[in-house]
């Protein structure tokens, strides 16, 4: 396998930790979260790709192993390969955030995903914006735009009440100047409000 990913998972609390069968060649810099029902959903950074699109895997055994991996139909890649010298331009890829909305701050629904990713199709590194599922990433519905300017990896998590945190890179006049970060909850994702 050419650039691969594996993922590191404990049954006893932390106490020891085992690793992952590699996952799909040319990936990297994954994002993970787990649903309700034990899967684990594995979106990841797409090195190279001609199709600009992320790549997806699932774990069914509580992370030993990912199958039926595919290239997302929703999630694209972005940042352009400033040092790819040969053949058609791919994306570069580009590490995203991704977490699981505790089920207390959402009461009635569950596997409610965040994601988040500059939102340049196949470009540069600008337009940080994030996206919703709610129905455990079968489908990408909401799609909020965060910062206009430059922006790259990013980080997301929240708190019990449902507060939402995105820790990104970003920059005024250049990339990677600053570190920024976006406070807001769900229904503003959701309501625009």
């Amino acid at each position: 396998m050419y650039n691969y990913n594996t993922s590191m998972y404990s049954d006893d609390r932390g106490k020891t930790w085992q690793v992952s069968d590699g996952i799909m060649t040319g990936t990297g810099e994954a994002a993970l979260a787990e649903l309700a029902d034990g899967r684990i959903y594995y979106n990841s950074r797409s090195h190279m790709s001609v199709d600009h699109k992320r790549r997806i895997a699932w774990s069914y055994d509580d992370g030993e192993r990912y199958v039926d991996w595919q290239v997302s139909d929703e999630l694209y890649e972005t940042g352009e390969p400033f040092y790819f010298k040969y053949g058609r331009k791919p994306s570069y890829g580009i590490r995203a955030g991704l977490f699981r909305v505790p089920d207390k701050a959402v009461k009635e629904l569950s596997d409610v995903l965040i994601y988040s990713v500059p939102d340049w199709k196949g470009g540069w590194r600008y337009q940080m914006s994030v996206w919703a599922s709610f129905n455990g990433a079968a489908t990408w519905p909401v799609k909020r735009l965060i910062d206009q300017g430059h922006s790259a990896y990013s980080c997301l998590s929240a708190d019990e009440d449902g507060m939402i945190y995105l820790l990104y890179e970003a920059g005024d006049k250049k990339l990677y100047d600053q570190i920024n970060v976006a406070v807001f909850n769900l229904q503003w994702l959701v309501e625009n409000q």
